[in-house]
């Protein structure tokens, strides 16, 4: 089996292993991230889309990218794996997450984070069901 198709049968039994524990999105992907041995790039809010509120970003060796949408109402989680192409959208997000809350309240990453998802969405991920 070749790593990345490794990586991402262990990221989709670690969203099925989490997603029915009782914590909120940003613990569900820190444990993602943990129990499938990835690197948790970013977890942000999604402003303005009619169907997700927040989006995070998991790297695994093989250079994919595990993505969870938590949807608006809160209550389901979207997850795709996608390729090293979208590391130029992920690569802002991920450089607002590494910097310190007192930088991050001066910098907006809404118009990244709403690029990625529409990057996303264009490529058949994430679709609005």
């Amino acid at each position: 089996m070749a790593a990345d198709e490794l990586d991402t049968l262990v990221f989709q039994m670690a969203v099925e292993s989490v997603r029915s524990l009782s914590l909120c999105f940003t613990e569900k992907a820190a444990a993602i991230a943990a129990r499938s041995r990835g690197i948790l790039l970013f977890d942000v809010r999604i402003d303005g889309d009619a169907a997700v509120q927040r989006i995070a970003a998991i790297r695994y060796p093989s250079d994919r990218t595990g993505v969870l949408a938590l949807d608006i109402q809160g209550v389901v989680i979207r997850h795709c794996i996608v390729g090293g192409i979208f590391s130029g959208l992920t690569a802002p997000l991920e450089n607002w997450t590494s910097m310190p809350l007192s930088m991050q309240a001066k910098i907006n990453v809404d118009d990244h984070a709403t690029l990625f998802l529409g990057a996303l969405r264009k490529a058949g991920h994430m679709l609005v069901s």
